[in-house]
Formats: C-alpha cells, sequence, structure tokens
C-alpha cells in the first residue's frame, strides 16, 4: 500500500486567488494621472528590468518628441482586488476537485493531508536575508480564511506550526519505499524523500535521495535549472531563491544567478565533487572576510563559509527532527580541503 502525504499549503493561496480579479492602477507621483493595467508586466514589461510593456512604448515614443523618458520609480503602483461575482461554493469546489485530482493522478492508496501556520523556523535562523521576508508585500487573497478554513473542515489535515510543511512531509516520506510527498515546491527535489510533482504528473514519483543531474528546460518562455538529488539541492545552495528569499551572492559584489551556478556545478561526477565546486563558489564570492548589515540591522562578519552554511540552511529540507547540515562536518567527512 502507498501512503501520500499531501502539502495544502501548495494549493491554498492559488486556489484562492482564482476567486477574485486582481489588477494595478500606476500612478505618475508628480502630475497625479493613473492608468489602470491587468499586471506589472502589462505596465512595464519584465518585473527585473522594467524596460517593456505599456511604460516602454510611452518612452519610446517621449524620446522621439526629445522629452525625458519616465522612469519605474516616478509611478506608485496600487493593487486592486475584487471577489468575483460567482457563488463562493463554486471555488470551493474547485479547491476539492483540484487537490482530489492531484491524489488521482499520484495513484496513492492512502492520502495524509497537512496545512501550515505562522512563520517557518528559518526565519530566525536567517541573518544575511530575511527568510522568505520579500513576500510581506504579497497580497493576500480576499477568499484566502474561507478556502483554509474549507480545507480544514473537508480534509482535516495535520496543522503544522514552526516547520514549513514540506519539511513535515518530507520527515513523515523519508526513508520510506511506499510512502511519498505529493507537494508543488521545487525544494522537494533535493529533500531526500519520494515526491510527486501533482503539475508535471508525467514525471510520475521521483526519486530525490541519490546524488542526481542538473539540466536546462528549454520547454517554456524562458529556460530554467532543473534537476534533483544533491546535484539540485547544492544548487539551490550555490544559486537563489527568489521565493523563499536568499541568495549565494546576496553580500557579494560577485554578479551571479542561477545559471552561474549551474555551470559550477553540471560536471560534478560524485558528491566530492560536488562540494569541492561549492566551496569554490563562495570563495569565489567572497574571497575576504568583511562586516556587513544583516536584516535585522546589526554588523556581521562574514567570509565564504558562513554564507555558504546560511544558504543551505535555508534549502535543505528536514527529514527528521533536529536535522541540520554542517558544511564543515561534511568537508571534513569528504576529505574535501577548504582551509
Amino acid at each position: 500500500m502507498t501512503i501520500a502525504h499531501l502539502d495544502l499549503d501548495a494549493f491554498k493561496y492559488s486556489l484562492a486567488s482564482v476567486g477574485e480579479d486582481r489588477s494595478i492602477v500606476a500612478v505618475h507621483k508628480t502630475s497625479g494621472r493613473e492608468k489602470e493595467f491587468k499586471t506589472r508586466t502589462e505596465f512595464w514589461g519584465h518585473h527585473k528590468k522594467k524596460e517593456g510593456g505599456w511604460l516602454g512604448n510611452l518612452n519610446k515614443s517621449r524620446v522621439e518628441k526629445d522629452l525625458e523618458p519616465f522612469k519605474p520609480e516616478d509611478f506608485e503602483i496600487i493593487d486592486k482586488q475584487q471577489v468575483k461575482n460567482e457563488p463562493i461554493a463554486n471555488i470551493l469546489h474547485s479547491v476539492k476537485q483540484s487537490v482530489d485530482n492531484a491524489v488521482k493522478q499520484s495513484k496513492a492508496d492512502k492520502v495524509r493531508y497537512y496545512i501550515g501556520k505562522g512563520d517557518s523556523f528559518r526565519v530566525e535562523l536567517s541573518t544575511l536575508l530575511e527568510y522568505k521576508g520579500n513576500r510581506k508585500d504579497t497580497l493576500k487573497p480576499l477568499l484566502f480564511d474561507e478556502v483554509v478554513e474549507y480545507m480544514e473542515k473537508k480534509f482535516k489535515p495535520e496543522v503544522v506550526t514552526g516547520h514549513e510543511v514540506d519539511d513535515r512531509i518530507n520527515m513523515e516520506a523519508y526513508g520510506k519505499d511506499d510512502e511519498f510527498c505529493i507537494l508543488l515546491d521545487k525544494d522537494g527535489y533535493g529533500a531526500g524523500s519520494k515526491l510527486f510533482n501533482f503539475t508535471l504528473p508525467h514525471e510520475g514519483i521521483v526519486t530525490t535521495n541519490c546524488f542526481g543531474k542538473l539540466w536546462i528546460d528549454n520547454s517554456g518562455k524562458e529556460k530554467k535549472v532543473r534537476g534533483y538529488g544533491r546535484m539540485f539541492k547544492m544548487w539551490q545552495c550555490c544559486g537563489l531563491d527568489d521565493s523563499d528569499n536568499y541568495r549565494a551572492n546576496c553580500m557579494s559584489d560577485v554578479k551571479w544567478g542561477e545559471m552561474s551556478a549551474y555551470k559550477a556545478l553540471v560536471d560534478c561526477k560524485n558528491d566530492k565533487e560536488l562540494f569541492e565546486a561549492a566551496v569554490a563558489v563562495f570563495k569565489n564570492l567572497y574571497p575576504q572576510e568583511k562586516i556587513v548589515k544583516g536584516w535585522r540591522g546589526n554588523d556581521i562578519s562574514i567570509n565564504w563559509l558562513y554564507v555558504m552554511q546560511e544558504c543551505l540552511d535555508m534549502c535543505h529540507m528536514l527529514r527528521w527532527e533536529g536535522d541540520r547540515l554542517v558544511v564543515t562536518d561534511i568537508l571534513d567527512k569528504m576529505g574535501v580541503k577548504y582551509v
């Protein structure tokens, strides 16, 4: 009999958002003029570059007229939310359908449900960037509380506090051949337990307690790094996670990103090579010890090892209570020279 441990957190935000219409209003700070758009992307293009969209087209015409182009910071962005004009029962039914469909596709014989409340222990553990601190301004769906209440009544999940749900389900499934996790979070690909990603059902059940591999996925609009196993975990450690708010170069002057980390690790053939490459990454980013300002406002003395340990703390999913990977212990065990 196969047992699935399902992360309801992977569903609650997206499904609650289905019940509302969202838009933004861009207000020109100087003139007070405003215009509504469906998304920020429609207004200013790519979320990082902010060089396209409606604003980019406007600036082209301004330059042609010898006028100064507007900057993104010249505008205030106001979010708008409105519940759709349909019975909430329809939204709650879609919640049930989505969760039931994920279970059905996984072909599990039995399923246990989990839902999270409160902050993760990683918030307290983080010192350089606040873990998930970049989500504070994220809009909460208007029907979020109703969806969570429905999930708790319908699925009777275990309520997880202190840990994240993906930690909890990983601890339950780790080391068990007939148990696996149903989730969406990419962290699961390096967690060590078996997983079923309900958005990629064709993958089937993926085993992640292995050395693994990395590859480039070109199937979407933008190419991205994918993988599984310890290779994927260390790629996360050596790269960045904008969703959870940690990055290897957060206090470095070196330009570095996901593809940089991929290139640094992709050719590794075993765990020793993998950690040697990871050490080289952080030594490149932090060749000297220095004092930086942490997210709490305090001064911190850091070096390559300090940042590598923090990034590993942020990306490592717990396999058991109190589980923590200590970088120096791993390097010593593998015979990796780092001093």
